[in-house]
């Protein structure tokens, strides 16, 4: 019994829940009960938790900073929200005199979204104070890397812990994280239902504003009217091919000395108002 319960801890999740199976038919409730709770939860939840993975590396900012392409570092690393890259093959791009080398040895995730290389503070990897937006840039810089470069490890701080688990701070970004997608679907779905307007400027004529059932990017079956559109939240507006059932939406307003049932608007900037 105990050397076969020795075993069981060695195998795979797939193998031991086999293994529970058969013993499903054989044994008694009590010793299933005392079984599962022993072995079968034990394994599957110590795979479920796994950190780190096999040659993965943790490191701690010091140890980082040794990684800089210079004379006498161990290599050259790059980290991007706690991940740790190996950059060597983009030396050109990273090493010492490269337009990027402020990256090496440190996490300086913001400075891809910022474009800071000169002025390197600790804070260069807090991407909470990123605009929404700005958090799924990083995260498509991060995609890049992880599919360019070879991942070495987690640096201990922010993102990972001493022993290489996520942090509480890593929650709140996966959070802002899927808030941020959230945001795009929404504006999105604005998009479709209240289009972009063909636009075109001349100093004589002012801005003309028009709609066809393409504008906006995307064909649809109606070509609609040209009204202001302010997003919650903002004064400033854009201009928008609006569907005659949509002009009640309290987010429009028309345009001054245009004709509002036409699919074209010609408008000046009111220089005496100082007003749009």
């Amino acid at each position: 019994m105990g050397k076969m319960l020795g075993v069981l801890k060695k195998i795979s999740l797939g193998q031991c829940v086999m293994v529970f199976v058969a013993v499903l038919a054989i044994w008694r409730p009590i010793w299933l009960k005392d079984f599962c709770k022993e072995y079968i939860v034990p394994h599957f939840f110590a795979k479920s938790v796994a950190k780190t993975a096999p040659g993965e590396m943790l490191f701690t900012v010091e140890e980082l900073s040794k990684y800089t392409g210079a004379n006498g570092s161990k290599g050259l690393y790059i980290a991007i929200m706690g991940t740790v890259y190996d950059v060597e093959k983009g030396r050109k791009h990273y090493g010492p005199g490269g337009t990027y080398h402020s990256f090496a040895g440190r996490d300086a995730t913001t400075s891809f979204i910022t474009g800071e290389f000169e002025q390197v503070t600790e804070d260069l990897d807090d991407v909470l104070k990123l605009a929404p937006r700005d958090l799924l840039s990083v995260i498509q810089w991060k995609e890049f890397y992880d599919k360019e470069y070879k991942q070495v490890g987690k640096l201990i701080g922010r993102f990972y812990d001493s022993g290489g688990g996520r942090t509480k701070y890593f929650g709140y970004v996966e959070a802002k994280i899927h808030e941020a997608r959230e945001e795009v679907k929404s504006s999105e779905k604005i998009k479709e239902q209240f289009p972009a307007c063909n636009t075109e400027w001349s100093a004589d004529k002012g801005t003309t504003f028009w709609c066809t059932n393409r504008s906006g990017g995307k064909e649809r079956d109606w070509v609609g009217v040209p009204r202001k559109y302010f997003e919650v939240g903002r004064s400033d507006y854009r201009c928008a091919c609006v569907h005659p059932d949509r002009l009640d939406s309290p987010n429009l307003q028309e345009f001054p000395g245009c004709d509002p049932t036409s699919d074209r608007c010609i408008y000046k900037f009111d220089e005496a108002t100082g007003s749009n």
